[in-house]
């Protein structure tokens, strides 16, 4: 047995074949397009998970902006109404007491 002639004869040189390079840069390419694709899956994968719930509470938040807004004129309307009143309660007690001065 000559095991290191069958060695070196394994391990000789060989030169590569002519279109090698091509198809290692084809192969890249390839790579970097798939690299790329999962990115933008990923991508529109998060912008679907996350762009509905934040509009749902920003149109929540808006929501309750506006309730609030109707809730301050309302109270305004119902305290000047209510100064409106106690005030001609007030009137309407002075005249009674004035009208029946003994």
């Amino acid at each position: 047995m000559n095991l290191e002639g069958e060695l070196r004869e394994a391990l000789r040189r060989e030169p590569a074949p002519t279109d090698f390079t091509a198809k290692v840069l084809a192969r890249v390419a390839v790579k970097k397009q798939r690299r790329v694709l999962a990115l933008a899956m990923a991508a529109g994968l998060i912008a679907a998970v996350f762009i509905p719930p934040a509009a749902s509470v920003y149109h929540r938040r808006q929501q309750a902006q506006e309730a609030r807004r109707e809730l301050l004129i309302a109270l305004s309307i119902t305290r000047t109404k209510l100064l409106q009143t106690q005030a001609r309660l007030e009137r309407a007690a002075l005249r009674s007491t004035q009208g029946h001065t003994p």
